[in-house]
């Protein structure tokens, strides 16, 4: 490995740097301070600006160990530290680190903690040299395992009641990635190369819940990729959609379960702006094929919620004539990754309008 300690790391709207004395008023007032912002952390809300610069004090003395790796993630358009990002432990033998993060609360839900932990990870595969790259979280903090999906990390896990914050004792979710993963992709969800132009998972679900139809992609026969359109329902996390009792994807899904689903919220061509204003997301899950009458009038229940709500009865009629006549098949994908995109003109107009 090649230790440089906390080196000066640069993305499209983020530079991560050293601490310095000057960000400690920004530190307590952005995140250090904020109960909400340490919920899930190891360390307790700072009471007073004093106890911040305490620690950035014994942090900034650090920096001449080249084995201290503590980032403040400043935002270029202020010039103010929002966040921090860093290296919480380190195994030379094994050439391995684990990371952790926190960022203010004004700043969730944009995109930034992708963008900041992503850079990281770059530097310190490709930089650093390390092997591998954890991370973990309480389950209970969901947003922290998104970023970690976000950047390609596999999860791994759950240990039961081996971690301590200020919950008190509790799980914590493993997330993990090789640098042989991150190189090939391996069986892996790629990190968005314009994280800056990334949907947050609320966006995602929206779009999914609200799209009239959205496109499925399977292994199909002969190995070839099979696409096929189709309405869906989604919700808590999996989507659904019904179909005949045979057919084309439900062979493909009874060969891998494996299968992408993609949908198309907006898609406008601009001529004079030589682009396209374009909204999408995309999504990885494990697919089951679903034949029990209760499955099956659940996932139609909620296909004519969706669909046909002014017609329920006619809707409940047909669903138990085919259920009855067996020529009705459902299928539940579970959810395991999803990721949103947007136009860069018109990720800035969302960033405006708040």
């Amino acid at each position: 490995m090649k230790l440089e300690g906390t080196v000066r790391i640069e993305t499209e709207r983020l530079i991560l740097r050293p601490f310095v004395m000057e960000d400690a008023a920004a530190m307590y007032r952005n995140w250090a301070g904020d109960s909400e912002v340490t919920k899930y952390l190891t360390w307790p809300p700072h009471e007073s600006e004093d106890a911040t610069r305490q620690l950035l004090e014994g942090w900034i003395a650090e920096y001449v160990k080249p084995d201290f790796f503590q980032w403040a993630i400043e935002l270029r358009e202020s010039g103010e530290a929002i966040g921090s990002i860093s290296i919480v432990r380190m195994q030379e033998n094994t050439m391995s680190a684990e990371v952790g993060w926190c960022i203010g609360r004004r700043w969730w839900n944009r995109g930034i903690m992708t963008e900041a932990a992503s850079a990281l990870l770059e530097y310190l595969f490709e930089k650093a040299g390390f092997a591998r790259v954890s991370a973990r979280h309480d389950p209970n903090n969901p947003a922290s395992g998104r970023v970690m999906q976000k950047i390609g990390m596999r999860y791994e896990g759950t240990l039961r009641r081996c971690d301590v914050n200020n919950q008190g004792i509790v799980d914590t979710a493993c997330y993990g990635l090789s640098r042989e993963e991150y190189e090939n992709g391996a069986e892996t969800f790629r990190p968005m190369r314009r994280s800056a132009q990334s949907l947050d998972e609320a966006e995602c679900a929206a779009i999914l819940e609200g799209a009239a139809s959205g496109v499925l992609a399977v292994y199909g026969d002969g190995g070839y990729p099979y696409t096929v359109p189709v309405s869906h329902v989604y919700k808590d996390g999996r989507l659904y959609f019904h179909c005949a009792k045979t057919g084309h994807k439900l062979d493909a899904i009874r060969r891998c379960d494996r299968v992408s689903f993609c949908v198309i919220d907006r898609d406008e061509v601009r001529p004079d702006e030589l682009t396209t204003r374009y909204v999408s997301v995309i999504v990885f899950g494990r697919a089951r094929i679903v034949s029990d009458e209760p499955g099956l009038r659940h996932i139609a229940g909620l296909m004519a919620a969706k669909y046909a709500a002014e017609h329920a009865e006619a809707a409940r009629k047909e669903t138990e004539e085919a259920i009855a006549a067996d020529r009705l098949r459902g299928v539940e994908i579970t959810v395991e990754h999803m990721s949103g995109k947007c136009a860069r003109e018109l990720m800035a107009e969302r960033r405006r309008n708040g």
